[in-house]
């Protein structure tokens, strides 16, 4: 059976797999990587680099996209296929730098709550704004992870000053996913990563924005099960 390391995002944890574990558990074994005790994009993948599997399917979301592409920078070998959900070829946008730059100043100055709050409408589709259960997951998700842990997260996605070295020479199947109402990873920046990765298939989920898994988990999953297969 194939293995499958699934890497969450910034202020994220395994829950925001949930929908896609169990279906994708009946082609392979799944884990879901720890990514919020370290300070570094490089040490996160290293992190991961630790698990036993050989060879292993990766699929990282945003900041985990980042962190799939460290590994794919430092040991592309051991990666069977490969999946960016709401990704650039590294770093952060203009507009979203800013932001985080604000949101570590939000943080120390009025408490991690108080961030979530404010930010959770930038990261969903419009018409998912009111939606109180995913709005539940979104801040119980940032409570865990925590103050101390997301700040650090953001320090590190604001390191990343220029592309990911290598990035056109990624040859695994490779799946680009990314909400066709995203304004933090936007469209236009999915479309150059798949220009980049030679082969590798793009797919825009209609009513999502960032969080792709939890705005619509049914797309993802589909998709996530072909690229599997």
């Amino acid at each position: 059976m194939q293995r499958l390391v699934l890497i969450p995002g910034l202020l994220c944890d395994e829950r925001l797999w949930d929908e896609q574990i169990a279906p994708l558990a009946e082609r392979a074994e799944i884990s879901v990587a720890d990514i919020t005790g370290q300070s570094t994009i490089a040490e996160m993948g290293a992190a991961v680099l630790k698990q036993p599997a050989q060879s292993f399917c990766l699929a990282g979301f945003s900041l985990g996209s980042q962190v799939a592409l460290e590994i794919m920078r430092v040991c592309p070998e051991r990666v069977e296929r490969l999946a960016l959900l709401s990704a650039t070829h590294g770093g952060l946008l203009p507009a979203v730098e800013a932001a985080i730059r604000q949101a570590v100043e939000v943080i120390e100055r009025e408490g991690l709550d108080c961030y979530l709050e404010q930010v959770y409408p930038s990261y969903v589709a419009p018409a998912r704004v009111n939606d109180e259960s995913l709005k539940r997951t979104f801040m119980a998700m940032g409570r865990r992870v925590g103050k101390d842990a997301g700040v650090r997260q953001m320090h590190a996605l604001l390191s990343i000053k220029a592309p990911f070295r290598n990035v056109e020479q990624i040859r695994c199947p490779t799946l680009i996913l990314g909400g066709r109402e995203d304004r933090r990873t936007t469209p236009e920046a999915h479309q150059l990563l798949n220009e980049e990765i030679r082969g590798s298939q793009l797919v825009m989920v209609e009513g999502a924005g960032h969080f792709t898994p939890l705005e619509q988990p049914g797309m993802v999953t589909g998709a996530l099960q072909r690229w599997m297969t």
